[in-house]
């Protein structure tokens, strides 16, 4: 296999398998819920869950930190190797930690340890994922192997989401809630592992051993804030579309259960021909940012989002026409906004500028997404999926005026 191959299916794979250990907690709120915080318990209900999921994301920040701080200094490979450890070692964990009714409150607080574990972990994966990739392709191509990584991602949804509906398919509900939802989790340790495996053959990237002569900063986050605030400022602002865009669909199977009364089945399903949609057109919007460049693609993926306002009152009856507006645009701005990241930054700090930027909004914005949307729609505001999307739709749109697009540019020369 040539390595440049290599490298895309290892990159893509890997950030499939990480991702689906990572939003398994989300798709089994409800489950999740009922064993570790029930009726009668210190905190009961969902939103306990939704924290746990927030917590997740916060945890992710301070990670990509930690692994971009020696990506940055020392290289790329042994970070970005060993960010899927983390997570290999805590979602089995999860699979066999006993509930409520066995520890008591011992039991939500181990829970709660272990998803900062997975939070750590993936804040140094899709960072580095994304750096390692473009650094070992060309120009016309970084759209495209950038793309792999984020279309990885999102298939990793499609693996949660498919695995949440076989189980609600061959188990009955009392069953996923005694064991059937450990099962997810195992398996996601099993293939964290075999993700661990296929990075160990990897080979430092070139652009970095270039640029071993050049300038070094001890601390290369603190050079980005010094000297890089403008490139920080837009780096973010591009991330916070996907993230809350994400975090949106998500949340969609428990809003569609909770406040649209459809059937865990049908729920699922949605979801799952959703992301595996969004997983295809996502790469195929990647690819196009390489012929028209990514910014055009930014702009006119908000545009489209604005049409949720018009679509979204017939989710309960037409969930995929409800959605189209958000799969479309999110496709669109997913498949640019990595690469517009890796080119905002130098190569001595490049894997902290995404990092920072990436898990900043991420942290922020889809972690705290499903909690503020449940405290909205649980106080009658059904539209606030579609309000909260617009709203980042056009402070994104905002943001790009004055925006050099650096598509075609050598990444050792930016």
């Amino acid at each position: 296999m040539e390595s440049a191959v290599k490298i895309r299916c290892i990159t893509t794979l890997s950030a499939t398998l990480e991702f689906y250990d990572f939003t398994l907690l989300i798709f089994l709120s409800g489950v999740i819920a009922r064993v570790f915080f029930p009726e009668g318990s210190a905190m009961s209900g969902v939103m306990p869950v939704l924290i746990l999921f927030f917590a997740g994301y916060l945890a992710r920040f301070a990670g990509g930190l930690m692994y971009s701080h020696f990506g940055d200094r020392y290289g790329r490979k042994s970070p970005y190797i060993y960010s899927v450890l983390l997570m290999s070692l805590a979602t089995p964990c999860i699979a066999l930690l006993p509930g409520y009714s066995e520890w008591g409150l011992f039991a939500p607080l181990s829970l709660l340890v272990l998803r900062i574990i997975q939070g750590l972990s993936l804040g140094g994966e899709i960072p580095g994922a994304v750096v390692f990739a473009a650094e070992h392709t060309r120009p016309g191509r970084r759209g495209q192997v950038t793309g792999l990584v984020i279309s990885g991602v999102t298939f990793g949804n499609v693996m949660a989401t498919a695995t949440v509906t076989g189980l609600y398919q061959f188990l009955s509900d009392e069953q996923v809630v005694e064991w059937g939802w450990r099962i997810a989790f195992m398996t996601g340790g099993v293939l964290g592992l075999i993700s661990l495996w296929l990075r160990l053959s990897l080979e430092e990237t070139p652009v970095f051993r270039e640029s071993v002569s050049g300038p070094h900063h001890v601390v290369p986050v603190m050079s980005l804030l010094r000297s890089q605030r403008a490139s920080l400022v837009r780096g973010c602002l591009v991330a916070i579309f996907p993230a809350i865009t994400t975090s949106i669909l998500l949340f969609m199977p428990r809003y569609q259960l909770q406040y649209q009364n459809i059937a865990p089945e049908a729920v699922f399903s949605v979801s799952f021909w959703g992301f595996l949609g969004l997983t295809v057109v996502t790469l195929m919007m990647a690819v196009l940012t390489d012929k028209v460049g990514r910014i055009p693609m930014v702009r006119l993926g908000c545009c489209l989002s604005l049409f949720i306002l018009v679509t979204f009152d017939v989710i309960g009856s037409h969930p995929f026409l409800a959605l189209l507006p958000l799969f479309v645009s999110c496709s669109m701005v997913m498949g640019a906004y990595e690469a517009s990241m890796v080119e905002l930054f130098p190569t001595r700090s490049r894997y902290s500028g995404v990092a920072f930027c990436h898990n900043l909004a991420f942290a922020l914005f889809a972690g705290s997404t499903p909690m503020v949307l449940e405290w909205f729609c649980s106080r009658g505001m059904v539209m606030a999926p579609a309000c909260l999307m617009s709203f980042y739709a056009i402070l994104l749109l905002l943001s790009t005026i004055g925006w050099e697009d650096r598509y075609q540019d050598e990444l050792s020369t930016i």
